[in-house]
Formats: structure tokens, C-alpha cells, sequence
């Protein structure tokens, strides 16, 4: 168990500690919903990926290696990411036309009041299911861990290695938007909505990029 544990903190470290654009979303978001919105955000992406080793361990996700359910989705995950970043970078002008004075004029459109970690769920749960690199990872390089994980102990071995897993999304996201949202109290407004909007370009250039070979793959 010990060595189990070992090989899929090493494989997951692969995927989940790569920056990609559920981490730049969710430090984005993470500046206006708190220090926990990083948790939130995991428990989407948990959300989404716990029924999806589910699915691939028992065969029912197959279909998703079809070239044209994955054209489909790079296009949906592409126009996703960049529909966000734009969003954002709407929401950060804004806020930098109204310099250092207090407000809710960069706020996020994502955000409504109450409902702020409600909005970081939704960014882990919908960057997570749109992604096609997520889902292609575990189709490859996850693979061997789910066959393993049902080789070990079926249903059960299975749950283990998920848990061995996820602890590292709980981590990496968590501590990144705690971190966010903690610096964010020593920022100007106007310092804060530069950052968010230097986010949210990187969360654009991620679509764009997935659009481009996605396109290309076609």
C-alpha cells in the first residue's frame, strides 16, 4: 500500500500540479469569493472526476476516445475558457477605470452576493468537465492507476487510489486560492483587478491555444 500510495502521488503530480486554466480560474475567482474558494473549486473538480474514473473503470465512458466527441468538446471546453477570460477582463477594466475607489466595480460577473463559493464550485466543477487535456489524461497517463486501483481491490482499490489522488487537487487548489485571497488584502483595488486581469489573460490564451489544436486535429 505504501508503494500504491507512492505511484499515484507521483503520476497525479503530473496532471494536477501542472498550471493549466482551472488554476489561473480559480485564483481569479478566488480574489473576490475568499480563502476558501480554492476548496470549493476542488470539490467541483471532484464533483466531475470522481464519476468519470467511475465510468472509465466500468467501461461506459469509451465513447469519449471518438475523434468527434472530442472535436466536440475541445470546441465547447475552448469556447468556455475564453467566454470566462473575457468575462473577466471585462469586469478588471472596470475596475481599473475606477482606480483605488471602494466599490463593487470589479467585482466579478460570476459573482453575486451569497453566492461566492457557489460561483468557485462551479469553475472546478465546468473547467474540469470542458477540459479535453483532463479527460485525455486519464484515459493515458491515469489509466494504469484505475486498472491498478481495481486489480488491488476492486470497487474498493478503487476508492483508495481515488483518495490517494484527490488530497493533491485539495492541496495544490486550496492553497492556491488561499494564497491568492490572502495577498489580495494587502493589494490596492487597483492593484488587485491588474492581477485579475493578467489571470484572466492567461485563462484566454489556454482557450485559444485548445482551439488551435483542436482545430488542427480536425
Amino acid at each position: 500500500m505504501p508503494q500504491f500510495f507512492l505511484l499515484v502521488v507521483f503520476v497525479s503530480a503530473s496532471g494536477a500540479l501542472a498550471p493549466g486554466p482551472l488554476l489561473f480560474a480559480t485564483m481569479n475567482i478566488s480574489l473576490r469569493a475568499g480563502k476558501y474558494a480554492g476548496l470549493a473549486a476542488a470539490l467541483g473538480h471532484m464533483t466531475f472526476e470522481l464519476p468519470l474514473i467511475l465510468a472509465i473503470a466500468f467501461g461506459i465512458w469509451n465513447f469519449i476516445q471518438d475523434p468527434g466527441v472530442n472535436f466536440m468538446i475541445g470546441i465547447v471546453g475552448s469556447a468556455a475558457l475564453i467566454a470566462f477570460g473575457l468575462l473577466q477582463v471585462r469586469s478588471s477594466l472596470k475596475g481599473l477605470s475606477a482606480g483605488d475607489n471602494p466599490g463593487n466595480s470589479g467585482q466579478s460577473l460570476l459573482l453575486v452576493r451569497g453566492t461566492d463559493l457557489l460561483a468557485a464550485f462551479l469553475v472546478g466543477l465546468l473547467f474540469t468537465a470542458l477540459n479535453p487535456y483532463f479527460l485525455t489524461w486519464w484515459f493515458t497517463v491515469g489509466l494504469p492507476l484505475i486498472s491498478e486501483g481495481v486489480r488491488m481491490g476492486g470497487l474498493a482499490g478503487l476508492l483508495t487510489m481515488f483518495g490517494f489522488h484527490i488530497w493533491l487537487d485539495y492541496a495544490w487548489l486550496g492553497t492556491a486560492g488561499y494564497a491568492t485571497a490572502t495577498g489580495a488584502k494587502f493589494l490596492k483595488p487597483k492593484q488587485m483587478n491588474i492581477f485579475s486581469l493578467a489571470l484572466a489573460i492567461a485563462v484566454i490564451i489556454f482557450g485559444a491555444l485548445l482551439l488551435i489544436r483542436t482545430l488542427e486535429l480536425f
